[in-house]
């Protein structure tokens, strides 16, 4: 079969990857699309080694050789777990203490022409929701998992989302529908036509002040200073959400560090974000609440997954085709 993975640190479809072997509890899918995320990018440049068959994100079709589901139109949380650790028990799934992620080193992903997925992982796809929508259904669970983390808030608090990537425009969407003073703050103007087709208030992100005013801050730029940013915006005793990983602290290997100073001054409350569950994502496609088709860039086979890849760092969602 084909797969997509890192070889001696190219990027490299090989034609003749061995098929995959089933473990207990899994069943064989065959993607249809896929989705390109950003872990795929951080991959193929090479900042995150892995020499697994890379992707995530996907819908596809249960094999006729399995026993259960065959034929089945699916997707899959890429978050496999034990089940029987102590946070897996604890209602913390997303945590596990032997946590694997697919499409990193520790289990291969879904861009190849067959994957093995725990039965556990995968939800079946109703009819309503077609191929391409339903690639988004990882990506929704995040942005659901954001808005449970939200602290209680009036309609009329202030809500400020950094990032127009795809996390930040799909959680402007969701959130923008239950509060009035949603904005989000972007570099890209392109993408601000998004936000104005959906009624999202935007600007760039160096429009606005440093005014401290803001009751929640929600970091989706993927970037460690993304949350040095969210504490300028934040008032005292506000809530930051982030989904960005800070770089190490001060004089330590590995980064410049960011000063947390202002989240004491200011008592803020910093919430990490990770996951979600892959129900609440379906739901919100079901519910057709998130318009998520106008975040396709472009579409390539899995014969031109290079290509796919080099568009999709300056694109929103890129997909890849199986056929």
């Amino acid at each position: 079969m084909r797969a997509l993975r890192i070889i001696s640190g190219t990027l490299t479809l090989d034609p003749k990857a061995a098929d995959p072997v089933p473990a207990p509890g899994d069943v064989l899918v065959r993607p249809v699309v896929a989705g390109i995320s950003a872990a795929d990018r951080h991959i193929a440049a090479g900042r995150v080694a892995s020499g697994a068959i890379m992707g995530s994100e996907f819908v596809g079709v249960v094999d006729s050789s399995s026993p259960k589901l065959a034929g089945a139109r699916v997707v899959a949380s890429p978050v496999i777990t034990c089940g029987v650790c102590d946070l897996c028990k604890g209602g913390l799934p997303n945590h596990c203490r032997a946590r694997r992620v697919m499409g990193t080193h520790a289990r291969d992903g879904c861009f190849a022409d067959r994957i093995a997925v725990p039965l556990l992982n995968m939800l079946e796809v109703p009819r309503a929701i077609d191929d391409e929508s339903a690639v988004f259904a990882w990506p929704l669970s995040c942005v659901a998992h954001i808005r449970n983390l939200l602290p209680a808030t009036r309609k009329s608090s202030f809500i400020t989302i950094l990032g127009d990537g795809v996390i930040g425009l799909l959680a402007a969407q969701v959130l923008a529908s239950t509060n009035d003073t949603v904005r989000l703050l972007g570099k890209h103007p392109d993408k601000f036509s998004l936000c104005e087709k959906w009624g999202v208030k935007h600007r760039h992100v160096d429009e606005p002040g440093r005014r401290q005013d803001q009751d929640v801050v929600i970091d989706c730029t993927g970037a460690p200073g993304g949350l040095a940013l969210a504490m300028q915006m934040a008032r005292p005793r506000a809530t930051i959400l982030t989904l960005s990983t800070p770089t190490t602290a001060p004089g330590a290997s590995g980064g410049s560090g960011v000063d947390l100073s202002p989240a004491v001054v200011n008592e803020l409350t910093i919430q990490g974000v990770r996951g979600g569950r892959l129900a609440e994502g379906l739901e919100l496609l079901a519910q057709r609440r998130v318009d998520v088709l106008s975040l396709i860039t472009a579409r390539y086979p899995l014969t031109q997954a290079r290509d796919a890849i080099a568009r999709a760092a300056s694109g929103l969602k890129v997909l890849l085709t199986f056929a």
